[in-house]
């Protein structure tokens, strides 16, 4: 087979590890056949133990593959948690998860585009949402084949690129994508009205939270709210002087007690728990992530024919949602 062309790696320290060296991380953009449904890729090595990233209610799916002893998984509100050594997927999107290890670890993350676990496994959302799913009885022996590879494998960019050939033999083939192009609608504009992203569709606000709902395991309006979230978490993590008033008007909160009665709703914890929990800890947020989608997007509406199941309205969907998401990195 031949061999995955990956970008180039970026390399992470966490601004209040440099002395200590207790986290590095170094990320890589996925290859051009995997854009439209990864993220990026993390790999990260804790070479004495102690705190990983703290993991927010969330709209995308991660997927751990541990290299080098475990990863504990603590919820933090259950007060219960959960020492994995094998890969796993989490969908989260009602808890808050931190991650630590207590010895020296190295693991790799694949981090999914929201809603775009779908193109790789016929399990439904509502099946893997808020808990830990083992990759290998998802994935099968190729989770396996590869998990023992990466055990010898030391380079980060050869474990990578193992893991882009184990997706990319999972990839589905063609799979209509007018819902995950509406649902990047939300993504980029949580404030959008709901009904206005049915219409753009074609379909009764009924129709579409209804198909929503039943691909994605939760409601339009819910994904909004999460995603609103996220930007904040976002904001705080990759920008340290950024505060937290500016960040939630910025993410499309009215004022700051709207997002404080949010954040409790969604997350259960309070302001200066979020700005401790993406501060004081290493994070997954990736810089590239949204010039990586503008990308992606923009390579979509170049590429020759139309996307499976797109048509002229969706096509136009389609220039929208490019339009929002370049006035977002402009």
């Amino acid at each position: 087979m031949q061999k995955t062309k990956l970008p180039r790696m970026s390399t992470h320290l966490p601004s209040h590890s440099k002395e200590s060296l207790t986290c590095l991380i170094e990320r890589s953009q996925p290859a051009a056949a995997l854009e439209p449904y990864i993220d990026n890729f993390q790999m990260v090595t804790l070479p004495h133990g102690g705190p990983l990233p703290r993991v927010l209610p969330g709209t995308g799916a991660l997927c751990f593959f541990p290299i080098s002893g475990a990863l504990t998984v603590a919820n933090l509100h259950a007060a219960k948690q959960q020492v994995v050594g094998e890969p796993f997927l989490i969908c989260n999107r009602h808890q808050v998860l931190d991650f630590s290890s207590i010895g020296p670890t190295r693991f790799l993350v694949v981090s999914f585009r929201p809603g775009r676990l779908r193109h790789f496994t016929s399990t439904g959302f509502v099946d893997l949402q808020d808990r830990i799913s083992s990759a290998t009885d998802l994935w099968g022996e190729g989770v396996r084949r590869v998990t023992a590879q990466l055990s010898g494998t030391p380079n980060a960019w050869e474990c990578i690129a193992q893991v882009s050939e184990l997706l990319l033999r999972l990839l589905r083939g063609q799979t209509e994508m007018r819902l995950d192009m509406l649902m990047d609608m939300l993504y980029l504009s949580p404030e959008t009205r709901i009904s206005d992203v049915a219409e753009h569709a074609g379909w009764s606000l009924r129709h579409f939270e209804r198909l929503f709902a039943s691909t994605y395991g939760v409601s339009p309006k819910f994904f909004a709210r999460v995603t609103r979230l996220q930007r904040v978490a976002r904001k705080l993590a990759l920008d340290p002087v950024s505060s937290l008033s500016s960040s939630a008007l910025d993410a499309g909160f009215f004022d700051q007690s709207h997002f404080v009665h949010e954040l409790r709703k969604l997350a259960g914890i309070s302001p200066a728990e979020l700005t401790r929990g993406v501060r004081d800890r290493p994070h997954f947020y990736n810089p590239k992530s949204l010039h990586a989608y503008v990308a992606m997007l923009r390579s979509l509406s170049t590429s020759s024919g139309l996307l499976v199941g797109e048509d002229a309205a969706l096509s136009a969907c389609r220039a929208r949602t490019l339009a929002q998401a370049e006035r977002l990195v402009d």
